[in-house]
């Protein structure tokens, strides 16, 4: 029997990634489909994900001081502004009304079935637990559960004089993005990368230390594998391409491909820091 929880399930998204791909013309949507795997590729082939701290973490090789230290940034990186900017792509759907990808008499449905998509990744961050939902709570949120993890290990998240400038940068660069749809698609799509990888990096290491620190959090954070755990984020990395190749514009193509490069180079500078910083 299968373990997987509604929003891990196939069939909770394949009606709508049907609809998004009938959506626009065969053609067109042939057409993206490489546009779109293009950017894909030059995203997982950045240096970012090879980077040396990497190694080090995988290795359990740095100090819980390190460890609190990293995690403290993180906060500020992307944890505290994660789902602003999940809300913020939901409320800029709105922006399918008017496109002109899109059949004409489908565009009211595009912006439901994209929020629809959109808002299973924004429910697992929220907290609720689609095995069961009777057993869901504000006090599991990721957001609330890496807060958590802060206070045991005794890190004040709040402490702004220990958080480095290369953390505000890449908040920075998501509130310069807000208004954009396809922006913020490829933010998100960028970040579920980066937490995929090196969200499992930062949970080997800690578990050196203490089993305790990798639940949850880092329980609720990986990809589908049939476990009891609600770790989904492959799946909505998926969703997140398969609604910019039904918005993409092929005259953006350079835009798209700058926006990639400098998010993970903010990226490739955060963890630079990090790595040099515990060296």
């Amino acid at each position: 029997m299968s373990t997987l929880s509604f929003t891990q399930s196939e069939y909770a998204r394949k009606a709508a990634l049907e609809f998004i791909q009938h959506s626009i013309p065969a053609s067109l949507w042939n057409k993206h489909v490489n546009e779109v795997r293009q950017l894909k590729q030059s995203c997982t082939q950045h240096p970012l994900f090879e980077h040396p701290i990497l190694t080090r973490l995988n290795n359990q090789m740095l100090s819980l001081d390190q460890l609190k230290f990293i995690h403290l940034n993180y906060f500020t990186a992307i944890v505290k502004t994660f789902t602003d900017i999940l809300s913020m792509v939901i409320y800029q759907a709105l922006q399918l009304e008017q496109h002109e990808n899109i059949h004409h008499a489908d565009r009211v449905h595009a912006k439901a079935h994209a929020r629809y998509l959109l808002s299973l990744n924004l429910i697992d961050e929220l907290g609720f637990n689609t095995h069961e939902l009777s057993l869901s709570s504000p006090a599991k949120s990721h957001l609330i559960y890496y807060m958590d993890l802060l206070n045991s290990l005794q890190v004040q998240p709040l402490n702004s004089e220990q958080v480095v400038l290369e953390a505000h940068a890449l908040n920075q660069f998501i509130q310069d993005q807000l208004s954009s749809y396809n922006g913020l698609l490829l933010i998100l799509a960028c970040a579920e990368l980066q937490v995929i990888q090196f969200s499992e990096a930062l949970r080997v290491n800690l578990e050196k230390y203490n089993p305790e620190f990798t639940e949850g959090y880092y329980a609720c954070h990986g990809v589908v594998d049939h476990s009891e755990k609600l770790a989904n984020d492959n799946n909505h990395e998926e969703d997140l391409w398969a609604l910019l190749t039904q918005s993409y514009s092929c005259d953006q193509q350079s835009q798209y491909e700058k926006l990639i490069q400098q998010y993970l180079q903010l990226w490739e500078n955060f963890w630079s820091k990090m790595h040099q910083i515990t060296l």
